[in-house]
Protein backbone atom coordinates (compact mmCIF):
# COMPACT_ATOMS: atom_id res chain seq x y z
CA UNK A 1 0.00 0.00 0.00
CA UNK A 2 2.56 2.25 0.90
CA UNK A 3 4.77 1.58 -2.61
CA UNK A 4 1.39 2.31 -4.32
CA UNK A 5 1.00 5.69 -2.83
CA UNK A 6 4.52 6.42 -3.45
CA UNK A 7 4.18 5.65 -6.98
CA UNK A 8 0.66 7.47 -7.12
CA UNK A 9 2.60 10.41 -5.65
CA UNK A 10 5.39 10.01 -8.38
CA UNK A 11 8.30 9.65 -5.35
CA UNK A 12 11.10 8.24 -6.30
CA UNK A 13 13.26 5.38 -3.17
CA UNK A 14 16.16 5.00 -5.70
CA UNK A 15 17.77 7.02 -7.85
CA UNK A 16 20.96 7.94 -9.64
CA UNK A 17 23.20 10.94 -8.93
CA UNK A 18 21.98 13.74 -10.31
CA UNK A 19 18.39 13.26 -9.83
CA UNK A 20 15.67 13.94 -7.16
CA UNK A 21 15.81 11.95 -3.81
CA UNK A 22 13.64 12.18 -0.41
CA UNK A 23 13.98 11.67 2.93
CA UNK A 24 10.57 11.44 4.31
CA UNK A 25 8.26 10.27 6.90
CA UNK A 26 5.04 8.56 6.70
CA UNK A 27 2.06 8.92 9.21
CA UNK A 28 -0.43 6.38 8.70
CA UNK A 29 -3.54 6.48 10.61
CA UNK A 30 -5.85 3.76 11.90
CA UNK A 31 -8.17 4.37 8.79
CA UNK A 32 -5.35 3.45 7.02
CA UNK A 33 -5.06 7.25 5.74
CA UNK A 34 -1.69 8.52 5.64
CA UNK A 35 0.51 12.14 5.58
CA UNK A 36 3.99 12.04 4.70
CA UNK A 37 6.53 15.17 5.65
CA UNK A 38 9.44 16.09 3.65
CA UNK A 39 13.07 16.37 5.31
CA UNK A 40 13.41 20.10 5.34
CA UNK A 41 16.73 20.80 6.64
CA UNK A 42 19.14 19.16 4.90
CA UNK A 43 23.02 18.19 6.03
CA UNK A 44 25.42 20.10 3.23
CA UNK A 45 27.94 17.96 1.76
CA UNK A 46 26.24 14.93 2.12
CA UNK A 47 22.40 15.61 1.66
CA UNK A 48 22.85 18.82 -0.51
CA UNK A 49 25.95 18.89 -2.51
CA UNK A 50 26.77 22.42 -3.81
CA UNK A 51 28.42 23.48 -7.22
CA UNK A 52 28.63 19.87 -7.67
CA UNK A 53 30.25 19.81 -11.34
CA UNK A 54 33.06 21.66 -9.10
CA UNK A 55 33.47 20.14 -5.90
CA UNK A 56 33.21 16.69 -6.64
CA UNK A 57 36.19 16.40 -8.45
CA UNK A 58 38.52 18.16 -6.07
CA UNK A 59 37.01 15.98 -3.01
CA UNK A 60 36.74 12.92 -4.73
CA UNK A 61 35.49 9.95 -2.24
CA UNK A 62 36.00 12.29 0.93
CA UNK A 63 31.83 12.69 1.58
CA UNK A 64 31.61 9.19 0.77
CA UNK A 65 33.93 8.56 3.40
CA UNK A 66 31.71 10.43 5.62
CA UNK A 67 28.49 8.55 4.83
CA UNK A 68 28.09 9.10 1.48
CA UNK A 69 26.23 12.21 -0.82
CA UNK A 70 23.97 12.79 -3.44
CA UNK A 71 23.76 16.04 -5.50
CA UNK A 72 20.46 17.25 -4.14
CA UNK A 73 17.03 16.07 -1.93
CA UNK A 74 13.83 17.55 -2.16
CA UNK A 75 12.52 19.74 1.43
CA UNK A 76 9.14 21.45 1.77
CA UNK A 77 9.50 24.49 3.41
CA UNK A 78 7.03 24.03 6.41
CA UNK A 79 7.00 22.53 9.64
CA UNK A 80 4.41 19.54 9.31
CA UNK A 81 2.57 18.57 12.25
CA UNK A 82 0.32 14.82 12.57
CA UNK A 83 -2.85 14.72 14.32
CA UNK A 84 -3.73 12.14 16.35
CA UNK A 85 -6.99 10.68 16.89
CA UNK A 86 -7.33 11.92 20.15
CA UNK A 87 -6.90 15.59 18.95
CA UNK A 88 -3.46 16.14 19.89
CA UNK A 89 -0.65 17.06 17.39
CA UNK A 90 3.04 16.20 17.09
CA UNK A 91 5.72 17.49 15.18
CA UNK A 92 8.21 14.89 13.38
CA UNK A 93 11.78 15.82 13.07
CA UNK A 94 14.31 13.71 10.59
CA UNK A 95 17.65 12.96 12.29
CA UNK A 96 19.91 15.80 11.77
CA UNK A 97 17.24 18.29 11.76
CA UNK A 98 17.32 17.69 15.61
CA UNK A 99 20.30 19.81 16.13
CA UNK A 100 18.64 22.40 14.91
CA UNK A 101 17.00 24.63 18.49
CA UNK A 102 15.64 27.10 16.50
CA UNK A 103 13.99 25.02 13.74
CA UNK A 104 12.57 22.80 16.05
CA UNK A 105 10.64 25.62 17.43
CA UNK A 106 8.78 25.53 14.43
CA UNK A 107 6.76 22.42 15.05
CA UNK A 108 5.94 23.91 18.95
CA UNK A 109 4.51 27.01 17.16
CA UNK A 110 2.31 24.78 14.69
CA UNK A 111 1.15 23.36 17.70
CA UNK A 112 3.13 20.37 18.47
CA UNK A 113 2.30 18.86 21.87
CA UNK A 114 4.92 16.89 21.85
CA UNK A 115 8.15 15.34 19.14
CA UNK A 116 8.87 12.83 17.95
CA UNK A 117 12.44 12.19 16.59
CA UNK A 118 13.17 9.41 13.90
CA UNK A 119 17.34 8.82 12.70
CA UNK A 120 19.62 6.70 11.28
CA UNK A 121 22.90 7.33 13.71
CA UNK A 122 24.39 3.77 11.94
CA UNK A 123 26.89 5.62 9.86
CA UNK A 124 28.32 6.72 13.18
CA UNK A 125 29.15 3.76 14.28
CA UNK A 126 30.26 2.96 18.14
CA UNK A 127 31.70 6.18 18.43
CA UNK A 128 30.30 9.72 20.85
CA UNK A 129 28.19 10.93 17.56
CA UNK A 130 25.37 8.86 18.28
CA UNK A 131 25.45 9.75 22.26
CA UNK A 132 25.71 13.46 20.90
CA UNK A 133 23.06 13.57 18.90
CA UNK A 134 20.81 12.07 22.08
CA UNK A 135 21.77 15.15 23.54
CA UNK A 136 20.95 17.26 21.34
CA UNK A 137 17.29 15.49 21.53
CA UNK A 138 17.45 16.61 25.20
CA UNK A 139 18.29 19.71 25.01
CA UNK A 140 15.36 20.25 22.04
CA UNK A 141 13.04 18.95 25.25
CA UNK A 142 14.21 21.48 27.69
CA UNK A 143 14.38 23.91 25.51
CA UNK A 144 10.41 23.52 24.24
CA UNK A 145 8.90 21.90 27.38
CA UNK A 146 8.21 18.92 24.99
CA UNK A 147 8.82 15.32 25.85
CA UNK A 148 10.49 13.70 22.78
CA UNK A 149 9.88 9.71 21.47
CA UNK A 150 13.04 9.27 19.78
CA UNK A 151 13.17 6.10 17.29
CA UNK A 152 16.94 5.37 16.08
CA UNK A 153 18.22 2.97 13.86
CA UNK A 154 21.27 1.21 15.59
CA UNK A 155 21.80 4.20 17.83
CA UNK A 156 19.88 5.22 21.05
CA UNK A 157 16.13 5.16 21.50
CA UNK A 158 14.62 6.66 24.32
CA UNK A 159 11.00 8.33 26.02
CA UNK A 160 12.56 11.98 26.70
CA UNK A 161 10.61 14.38 29.60
CA UNK A 162 10.20 17.79 29.26
CA UNK A 163 12.78 18.81 31.32
CA UNK A 164 15.41 16.27 29.49
CA UNK A 165 15.60 13.03 31.56
CA UNK A 166 15.37 9.90 30.01
CA UNK A 167 12.61 7.99 30.62
CA UNK A 168 12.76 5.07 28.91
CA UNK A 169 16.01 3.85 26.47
CA UNK A 170 17.06 0.86 24.09
CA UNK A 171 21.07 1.22 23.86
CA UNK A 172 23.33 0.61 21.33
CA UNK A 173 22.72 -1.35 18.65
CA UNK A 174 19.68 -3.63 21.18
CA UNK A 175 16.90 -4.44 19.34
CA UNK A 176 13.22 -4.11 20.74
CA UNK A 177 10.85 -1.63 21.41
CA UNK A 178 9.67 0.91 24.04
CA UNK A 179 6.17 1.16 25.35
CA UNK A 180 5.56 4.09 27.17
CA UNK A 181 3.77 7.48 28.05
CA UNK A 182 4.64 11.27 27.11
CA UNK A 183 3.75 14.14 28.39
CA UNK A 184 1.54 16.49 26.66
CA UNK A 185 2.50 20.44 26.43
CA UNK A 186 0.42 23.47 24.87
CA UNK A 187 3.08 26.41 26.19
CA UNK A 188 5.09 28.25 24.56
CA UNK A 189 8.46 28.94 26.31
CA UNK A 190 10.09 32.03 26.27
CA UNK A 191 12.95 30.00 23.45
CA UNK A 192 9.86 29.10 21.25
CA UNK A 193 8.66 32.85 20.82
CA UNK A 194 11.88 34.88 20.82
CA UNK A 195 14.82 31.84 19.24
CA UNK A 196 18.44 32.04 19.71
CA UNK A 197 18.15 35.67 20.99
CA UNK A 198 21.59 35.35 23.15
CA UNK A 199 23.09 34.38 20.55
CA UNK A 200 22.24 36.96 18.80
CA UNK A 201 23.19 39.65 21.40
CA UNK A 202 26.66 37.70 21.99
CA UNK A 203 27.30 38.14 17.65
CA UNK A 204 26.42 41.74 18.09
CA UNK A 205 28.79 42.49 20.94
CA UNK A 206 31.48 40.88 19.09
CA UNK A 207 30.93 43.35 16.29
CA UNK A 208 30.54 46.24 18.22
CA UNK A 209 33.70 44.85 20.44
CA UNK A 210 35.68 43.99 17.15
CA UNK A 211 35.27 47.00 15.29
CA UNK A 212 35.94 49.30 18.50
CA UNK A 213 39.41 47.13 18.53
CA UNK A 214 39.82 48.19 14.79
CA UNK A 215 39.39 51.99 15.61
CA UNK A 216 41.59 51.81 19.06
CA UNK A 217 44.30 50.23 16.88
CA UNK A 218 44.21 52.95 13.97
CA UNK A 219 43.90 55.60 16.88
CA UNK A 220 47.34 54.18 18.64
CA UNK A 221 48.54 53.96 15.04
CA UNK A 222 48.93 57.49 14.06
CA UNK A 223 50.22 58.65 18.01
Amino acid sequence: AILKKLANKQIKLVSQIGSTIITLIFFIKPDGESELYHKSKLVVGVENFPYPTILKPLLGDMMIDLGGTVAMKTTQPNWETFRLSDGTYTGSIICYESVYGEFVTGYVKNGAGFLTIITNDAWWGDTQGHKQHLSYAKLQAIETRRAVARSANTGISALINPRGDIKEELGYKVQGSILGTVALNREKTFYVEHGDYLARIAQFLTAIIFLFAIMRHKRNAKR
